[in-house]
């Protein structure tokens, strides 16, 4: 495995998402075709912060590749995407110093929510 999609997670996660848009498929979808477990895709659709190891993440995206016959390193190359309700939103204006540990914890988790919401808006 020559890949480190681990070290990408953020672009991974985005490449991901618009893979799914434009392909039609759900989480489940996903996981069926891929073998992936349905649980794993949302972690995978959820970017930095994931709690995986890295082999493990790195593993689960060759599988995805493979399912689809793409390229190594189809996933690690930013694209371009559909604007999203999230993209409207910096994480780095949301997430600052002046708000509390729990509140910045809360706005994280929130946009992590928005983020995967947002593959279902067209």
């Amino acid at each position: 495995m020559s890949s480190n999609y681990y070290s990408h997670q953020d672009v991974v996660s985005r490449n991901i998402i618009d893979f799914m848009r434009q392909e039609g498929y759900s989480r489940l979808s996903l996981s069926k075709l891929t073998g992936v477990p349905r649980p794993m895709i949302d972690e995978l659709l959820l970017g930095v912060g994931v709690d995986i190891s890295e082999s493990v993440y790195n593993t689960y995206m060759l599988q995805i590749n493979q399912a689809f016959n793409l390229q190594e390193d189809y996933f690690l190359t930013s694209k371009e995407t559909v604007t999203s309700p999230s993209s409207f939103i910096d994480s780095e204006e949301i997430v600052d110093n002046e708000k509390s540990e729990e509140v910045q914890e809360l706005l994280f988790g929130l946009k992590c929510i928005l983020d995967i919401y947002s593959m279902y808006i067209k």
